[in-house]
């Protein structure tokens, strides 16, 4: 049951709506590719993503953002994120406002593409343009 919660928690995060056995593969692949532990990843959750990530953390990021189809050669396909979106029936209502996020976070650089890749996700968060529990 640990693992199922942990990955909703992670999926939403990461603006992955399904938790299905392909995306847990690409979680584990993308934990070995950047070596990061699941206990990395459950501090970070934990401190609210608040905390500092390392480059290990945001290279998974990028890995998880490029299985998915969402991050091309480091540049973020915000129109593949909005079609994985929009097929997400509990989110349907909100989906101009997750637009609106998305588009406010599409342009964002880092100083390569894990950096790129993990600021795009905290933007998507602090624009809640992403499916899940909103504080």
């Amino acid at each position: 049951m640990k693992s199922t919660l942990f990955c909703a928690a992670l999926a939403m995060v990461l603006a992955v709506v399904q938790c299905d056995a392909d995306f847990r593969q690409n979680m584990q692949q993308c934990m070995q590719a950047s070596q990061v532990t699941e206990a990395d990843l459950k501090d970070f959750m934990a401190s609210g993503m608040q905390g500092t990530a390392n480059e290990n953390l945001k290279c998974y990021t990028k890995c998880l953002m490029e299985k998915q189809g969402h991050l091309v050669n480091g540049q973020f396909n915000a129109q593949a994120l909005l079609d994985t979106l929009k097929n997400v029936p509990q989110i349907k209502d909100k989906m101009e406002e997750i637009t609106s996020g998305v588009n406010a976070c599409k342009d964002i650089k880092g100083t390569n593409d894990c950096d790129t890749a993990f600021k795009i996700t905290m933007c998507l968060k602090e624009h809640k343009a992403m499916p899940g529990p909103h504080h």
